[in-house]
């Protein structure tokens, strides 16, 4: 079989670009939280904030695939925006999608532990541009909290277009969130290959596409074992991507 030059990378965004690590567990965030609520008439306790979070996200999720039933639980992705509107309601107190937007930044900011680009990943993106490559961002993200990530460190703009898990509704690797971007930008799979660190949400995400894809393993990676598919290239690092231009497959 005759090698197709990639002329369309897509990414997956943490633990592929990005290392990130945060923690939504400590006490500290939903003291700060239910105070920063309380103090604009929406009263919780750190406890109950953290009931309601949780329990407001399961109740979307589960709403949102009984009127899906092709998809699998978790492929539905839920909008942080809607969660946070109804976490104010349920206290009776209306908010604009520009106090959400805040909201959402405060808890990222309270959970982040730590965010950097992986040695390598802009250089990697920005020699992609320069090659006359189309690049793509194909993300299980919420744009309330990623996109301001991404802006601050600098990457966003080498993106020719953003997808997010949070404004299609579905996660990788739901075919509805592949086909979203396939679709709007009319892209031939046989030149287009995914890159990601999920063996299953990016590589097989992609495989069961018609995509090729490119795995790198990071701290953030499932554990345990797993498989990659026949037109998968296991890379060393982020950087190796630009390494390879051509289908994998014989």
């Amino acid at each position: 079989m005759e090698n197709l030059e990639y002329q369309n990378y897509i990414f997956d965004l943490y633990g592929t670009l990005v290392d990130i690590r945060t923690n939504e567990r400590k006490a500290y965030l939903w003291q700060k939280m239910s105070l920063y609520m309380s103090l604009q008439g929406a009263p919780y306790t750190p406890d109950e904030l953290r009931r309601e979070y949780a329990g407001l996200t399961n109740e979307l999720r589960k709403n949102r695939s009984s009127k899906d039933t092709q998809s699998h639980l978790e492929e539905i992705e839920i909008s942080l925006e809607e969660l946070i509107l109804n976490l104010y309601a349920a206290k009776n107190k209306a908010v604009s999608r520009e106090a959400a937007s805040a909201w959402a930044l405060a808890f990222r900011t309270l959970s982040l532990e730590h965010l950097h680009l992986y040695e390598g990943a802009r250089q990697m993106l920005e020699k992609l541009k320069n090659q006359g490559k189309h690049i793509y961002l194909l993300s299980n993200a919420q744009r309330l909290f990623t996109e301001p990530e991404m802006r601050s460190l600098g990457i966003y703009d080498l993106f020719d277009d953003v997808f997010y898990s949070s404004d299609v509704g579905f996660a990788k690797p739901s075919s509805h969130f592949y086909d979203a971007l396939l679709q709007k930008h009319g892209l031939d799979t046989a030149s287009s290959v995914m890159v990601g660190n999920d063996p299953d949400a990016d590589a097989w995400g992609a495989f069961h596409m018609g995509l090729d894809s490119m795995y790198v393993h990071t701290a953030q990676s499932p554990r345990g074992n797993f498989s990659l598919p026949p037109n998968c290239r296991h890379l060393k690092s982020i950087g190796e991507v630009v390494l390879y231009s051509t289908t994998p497959r014989l």
